[in-house]
């Protein structure tokens, strides 16, 4: 029994790589669209802009152009799998703004149990968690990032 306990999981590690690699490319192309859609389509663009002036951030253009890049740029990257850390980096603030200055606002819960439920329901926190994620884990070997790290002679990108 013991024997087939192990042999599942060493199977089940050896295709770790597979939700590593299917997280890093959904999110990164969510990201990318959403950056996109900010950047390209001007109503997107113009609600962006007025949800930082609700939210009183300072130069709101500048920041709904800086967001709209940061969001396309760095979706991209992690499509790819490449700077992978950075981005997800630079996606999980994004994400901690985004909650701090409008998203928790819409919690409107007595108590706290049920403001850290709603709190926890926020999508921002879910993406959040896989970005920190994929800070830690790496883009897997099927990334940009991967196989520069291959060609380097580096070890510990691939899984």
């Amino acid at each position: 029994m013991t024997h087939l306990i192990q042999s599942a999981l060493t199977m089940l590690r050896a295709g770790e790589w597979i939700p590593v690699t299917a997280a890093r490319v959904l999110i990164g192309i969510f990201f990318c669209i959403s950056g996109g859609t900010k950047l390209f389509v001007p109503a997107q663009f113009k609600l962006l802009e007025q949800t930082l002036v609700q939210s009183h951030i300072p130069f709101p253009h500048a920041n709904a152009l800086f967001v709209g890049m940061v969001e396309f740029a760095c979706g991209g990257g992690l499509a790819i799998g490449l700077l992978t850390p950075l981005c997800a980096a630079m996606l999980t603030g994004d994400m901690i703004v985004a909650i701090a200055t409008n998203r928790i606002h819409s919690i409107h819960a007595s108590g706290l149990l049920a403001w850290l439920d709603d709190f926890l329901y926020l999508p921002e926190v879910l993406y959040i968690l896989i970005l920190v994620w994929l800070i830690f884990s790496g883009p897997g070997r099927y990334s940009v990032d991967g196989l520069i790290a291959s060609r380097a002679g580096l070890s510990g990108v691939e899984r």
